[in-house]
């Protein structure tokens, strides 16, 4: 099962649990499905290009369906939308009984992908990187209790967006049997002083409850920005909490049963304390495809697709761009041979090469502004001998561009 059905899976079994409390009168743990709806909603709206604005508007719905059930009694109606108007008006408070670190772990995504490496197209040499980091410790602790090599601490992957830095660190989690805490800012990032600091602690707590555990912090920048005197208190504090844990891990030993994994866009705005050792001290870069890696998400995109076409071919017109573009370009070109037969009434059974040369003549990919960007970043900087591997393929793919 790729890991957008999974999501997808478990975000229709969450909107059931929530519509199953509410009629119940049970508004705490509707509260917390109708979260995790919210929090399903954008990982789809990540891993779904083309709906991307639809997801995030049924998210931002889900959010405040579930703010309303936090400070009153509201109505809930069959379409998953209430009312403004009602959601003011209401005023009853519903009581949360649940302690703050079982309210975390209802509210937080933990669980264990069935995703592996092997439904992850190229990237071998960071496959294997992530292996000697991550799967390895959880795999062989003896030996590595036996050498006197730590296992643990943390790792960046950085790189540009929409090229399987989220899928990765599932992936990793689905190696080596771990459950997956995939953590997005918003569900850090609290209004109040001192929550985001607490939420930061029972993560870590969390893990420590099971056997395994990868955490995962997406958009690391966001929430562990580079500190300075410009930065508001509360958001030092924050990155002080995130330092003060990952320090946790190096204390406790040489078996680790919990590791940390972080991802990034723009890696020169995570604070320099973080990538330290025994922190994110191994960065690893997420480059965009490669041809082989063109061809295997092409084969992968048109699985179950009425489509002949060579797949080299395709991979040779997409060349510069991310993989979730690629995943999408079949999406599109799919659509139109669907359209045609639904409302033109035309015959035609397979999606064809005209197809696809139409989608990609329509877009330009995302990495034609982030490269450069990237570049013009780093150029010149200190950091860019950290991410060096990305200012080379930055230069070489704005040379081919």
């Amino acid at each position: 099962m790729e890991l957008k059905d999974e999501v997808r899976s478990s975000f229709k079994r969450s909107h059931n649990l929530a519509r199953k409390y509410y009629d119940c009168g049970d508004l705490p743990k509707a509260r917390v499905e109708y979260l995790k709806c919210a929090r399903f909603a954008e990982h789809l709206s990540e891993l779904t290009p083309s709906k991307r604005k639809e997801f995030h508007e049924r998210a931002e719905k889900f959010r405040e369906i579930a703010e309303g059930l936090k400070v009153g009694d509201i109505k809930v109606y069959t379409d998953g939308i209430v009312p403004e108007e009602e959601m003011e008006s209401s005023k009853r408070t519903a009581e949360d009984s649940e302690g703050r670190e079982d309210r975390t772990k209802d509210l937080i995504l933990a669980e264990k992908p069935s995703l592996k490496f092997k439904d992850i197209a190229g990237l071998d040499s960071v496959k294997e990187r992530i292996k000697e980091a991550i799967v390895y410790p959880f795999r062989y602790p003896d030996e590595y209790r036996y050498f006197g090599v730590k296992g643990g601490g943390g790792i960046l992957l950085y790189g540009p967006p929409g090229c399987g830095k989220t899928m990765l660190a599932a992936a990793a989690a689905g190696e080596c049997d771990a459950v997956f805490i995939n953590l997005k800012i918003s569900d850090i990032k609290d209004k109040y002083v001192g929550e985001s600091e607490k939420k930061i602690k029972d993560v870590f707590n969390l893990a420590r409850g099971y056997e395994r555990a990868i955490i995962f912090f997406d958009e690391i920048d966001a929430l562990a920005g580079e500190r300075s005197g410009s930065q508001e208190g509360h958001e030092r504090s924050l990155v002080n909490e995130l330092l003060s844990q990952m320090d946790g891990l190096e204390a406790k030993g040489t078996e680790k049963r919990y590791l940390v994994l972080a991802a990034t866009n723009r890696p020169w705005d995570v604070d320099i304390a973080l990538r330290r050792a025994g922190r994110f001290d191994t960065t690893v870069f997420i480059q965009h495809p490669d041809l082989p890696a063109r061809k295997k998400i092409f084969e992968i995109g048109l699985t179950n697709k009425p489509c002949r076409v060579d797949v080299a071919e395709l991979a040779a017109m997409t060349d510069g761009y991310a993989s979730a573009e690629i995943v999408d370009i079949c999406e599109k070109a799919a659509k139109i041979p669907l359209r045609e037969r639904i409302k033109e009434g035309k015959p035609r059974r397979e999606i064809v090469l005209v197809d696809f040369e139409r989608v990609i003549a329509e877009r330009k990919t995302v990495l034609s502004g982030w490269y450069p960007k990237a570049v013009r970043e780093l150029t010149g900087t200190e950091e860019a001998g950290m991410f060096q591997e990305l200012v080379e393929a930055g230069a070489g793919y704005i040379s081919g561009g």
